[in-house]
């Protein structure tokens, strides 16, 4: 048996649900007190009365001990505590010796229930005299005893306060859902432009959402998609460009391939098979390098997550991976009238070696390849390498037919470096470039 699927959770709900529950809240407790503090208030009323009365009476008896008593029908004196009625006495026996005035009171219901109004009350102040006597003021209240009109005109009090409630339940209600539709009404604009955002519009001026949180959002809705359109431009460039750089060895593998198959039908071109085989190890060599390159670059991972999974910070010899690139990538000097000089010092150095390869390979294949006549120097030292190409032919080089491109080989680098953080200049010097890279640079693992 399906459950029913909970329906989402909605602004417009939740505010109504807040709203409501916080109203009847201030609305019971303000009920509460208005109903504390009009009772509370007759209370003080009854007191300031006995209390006035009280006074006048002590003021009196000081100037005449024979002074007649307080007997109306509001309030009735008792000089001394045995004077007083039994009733009294048992409700207020603290009052039987006091010091100073004292005054409370006391309320006699007929029914013992939660919302009752009381059948009596009673109200007592004890003042002490001169003379060492007590007077006692006392005043009963007997609501039933109370004319109809008294009556009618409390109940409609207490009867108005409920309705009181309601409306303002019903005015607090309205408010906040017109509140909430001026409120809600931006909110859906921005849902619906973002929705209608794409990366043909982005760069259009972003609409004024009333409020400024709202517009804030969308400019940074904006400024993210502006960074995603930016990101895929640069990748979908980078794609094109390897895409057009790789066209050169897979054309060269198929032609030699094809070579080798008309070749090997004949055993007198055993020379010209070794050639073509040699082309297509090249080739495929050259697809290795550009390949691996690409997929380290397109790792999201940071560099110590590379280096637990498949980038080794390992001690190589530099100064042998030096000369078994310049072996790799030998073959670019065919028929050209370059001189290679190795400065190489014994070198050591623990290095993340796919990137370091990488790097080296790149810098050493474009110095061979952009070099028709002249010389390359390739130094290292400490894990310093330079890689300098001079270039004194007055020809051209025919970029298009190149086994790899030398505007890809130094974008590879420098994305490369900039992930490792490795010290990397490459500068135009007369006839050729100079690149230098410090590969002692220290990597910080974040």
């Amino acid at each position: 048996m399906s459950k029913t699927k909970k329906k989402p959770q909605t602004l417009r709900r939740y505010v109504l649900k807040v709203q409501s529950m916080i109203a009847l809240i201030i609305v019971l407790s303000y009920t509460l007190v208005i109903n504390f503090y009009f009772i509370h208030g007759l209370d003080e009323a009854n007191f300031q009365d006995l209390h006035l009365e009280s006074n006048d009476f002590a003021r009196q008896y000081q100037k005449n001990i024979d002074h007649p008593l307080p007997n109306t029908i509001h309030f009735q004196g008792f000089l001394g505590w045995k004077n007083l009625p039994i009733e009294i006495r048992e409700h207020f026996a603290a009052f039987e010796h006091v010091k100073k005035m004292a005054m409370d009171n006391i309320r006699l219901f007929s029914e013992d229930t939660f919302i009752s109004w009381p059948e009596q009350a009673i109200f007592v102040i004890a003042q002490p005299l001169f003379d060492g006597k007590i007077f006692y003021l006392v005043r009963k209240i007997n609501i039933k005893q109370y004319d109809a009109l008294s009556q009618m005109g409390i109940s409609k009090m207490f009867q108005l306060t409920w309705p009181i409630a309601l409306i303002f339940l019903l005015v607090m209600h309205f408010s906040v859902q017109l509140l909430l539709k001026r409120t809600l009404k931006p909110f859906y604009r921005i849902g619906d432009w973002v929705e209608s955002l794409t990366l043909e519009n982005v760069e259009q001026d972003t609409p004024n959402f009333e409020f400024y949180e709202l517009t804030a959002i969308a400019v940074q809705q904006q400024k993210a998609l502006l960074r995603l359109s930016a990101m895929l431009d640069k990748e979908q460039d980078f794609l094109r460009h390897a895409s057009h750089e790789l066209r050169t060895p897979i054309a060269v593998v198929k032609s030699n391939s094809e070579l080798l198959t008309r070749i090997f039908s004949s055993e007198n071109n055993k020379d010209k098979g070794e050639e073509s085989l040699a082309r297509i190890s090249r080739a495929a060599l050259n697809m290795q390098h550009t390949t691996e390159t690409l997929l380290w670059l397109s790792q999201e991972h940071s560099i110590e997550q590379s280096n637990q999974q498949t980038l080794a910070l390992v001690e190589i010899d530099l100064n042998l991976m030096i000369k078994n690139l310049v072996e790799d990538n030998a073959y670019l000097l065919q028929s050209k009238k370059v001189e290679i000089t190795l400065k190489l010092t014994a070198t050591h150095i623990k290095v993340l070696e796919t990137p370091c390869r990488l790097i080296l390979n790149n810098l050493i294949r474009n110095a061979f390849q952009y070099t028709a006549e002249g010389e390359v120097i390739i130094q290292c030292s400490q894990g310093l390498v330079t890689v300098e190409n001079i270039n004194i032919s007055e020809g051209d080089f025919d970029h298009s037919g190149a086994d790899y491109g030398y505007g890809l080989g130094l974008r590879l680098v420098d994305k490369i470096v900039n992930k490792m953080h490795w010290s990397y200049q490459n500068n135009d010097v007369s006839g050729g470039r100079k690149a230098i890279v410090d590969f002692q640079t220290p990597i910080e693992f974040t």
